[in-house]
């Protein structure tokens, strides 16, 4: 290996197309494009470390869309219209198959915070170990989170918590970095891939490459201060040379590879 390539115990990671949000840009951009119709991909990101199966993120269960009466429940009546569009390529259990894997095979969900596109199927992965922010667990858990946090995804018996606090190194070439602002808890996550490099996985830090350009708020923020200073700190990273992925920009995902295609 390059001496100058990471020491790192990530060997690849998969880009997980998990379906669409049809959305106002002023969800996204705060201010901007509120007339404008946009649809954003929900991505999420899975690990193949020396440690087992990791995954950033958990999608969005497509259980409640296919189902009218869930439908109603978790979109129509909170005003989520139209809701998410899951083809089934974008299904989870399918894409994971693709690869030889199930729900089963997943050792650890990292998550950057629990709105219902991101906790869709941890209720599948009971074996898991669930990293978690406090802050964002506490805010999930308190019976305050609004409607667009899924109890029915999470608030399961046996679900088997990490609950940290800050950054955490999870392993070698792995970080969690606390990104609050868009979520009380949200976080990101630092990977060194032995080939590609640093990469950053900035999850819902801000929606498009444009909130990280010219510094836009996302447009929901539970700390707009906190919210900026997030977005200055992934920009920071990849000044020093980091990719930088996101969870819902649309340009972007056109140019990622995408599952069964990796990057290593």
């Amino acid at each position: 290996m390059n001496s100058a390539l990471p020491v790192t115990d990530v060997r690849r990671l998969f880009v997980l197309l998990c379906g669409f949000e049809i959305i106002p840009k002023s969800i996204s951009t705060r201010d901007r494009g509120a007339d404008i119709v946009i649809s954003v991909p929900i991505t999420a990101y899975l690990l193949d470390t020396l440690h087992g199966w990791v995954l950033f993120d958990a999608g969005l269960d497509e259980a409640n869309l296919r189902d009218p009466v869930l439908l109603e429940k978790h979109y129509l009546s909170i005003g989520w219209n139209p809701p998410p569009v899951v083809w089934p390529p974008h299904e989870m259990a399918g894409q994971l198959a693709a690869l030889g894997l199930g729900f089963g095979d997943i050792s650890r969900v990292i998550l950057s915070h629990l709105h219902a596109d991101h906790s869709g199927h941890l209720k599948r992965m009971p074996q898991a170990r669930m990293t978690i922010q406090r802050a964002e667990w506490d805010h999930a858990f308190s019976g305050r989170a609004p409607a667009s946090w899924f109890p029915s995804d999470y608030d399961l018996p046996g679900m088997q918590w990490d609950i940290i606090e800050g950054d955490r190194q999870i392993m070698p070439g792995l970080q969690a970095i606390s990104t609050r602002g868009h979520a009380p808890g949200h976080q990101s996550l630092v990977v060194d891939l032995p080939n590609t490099g640093r990469v950053v996985l900035a999850a819902d830090v801000g929606d498009l490459m444009e909130n990280f350009r010219n510094e836009v708020l996302p447009g929901e923020s539970c700390d707009d201060v906190a919210a900026l200073a997030s977005i200055r700190r992934i920009n920071a990273l990849v000044a020093q040379g980091a990719m930088l992925f996101l969870t819902h920009d649309p340009d972007l995902l056109l140019n990622l590879r995408r599952s069964p295609d990796c990057y290593d």
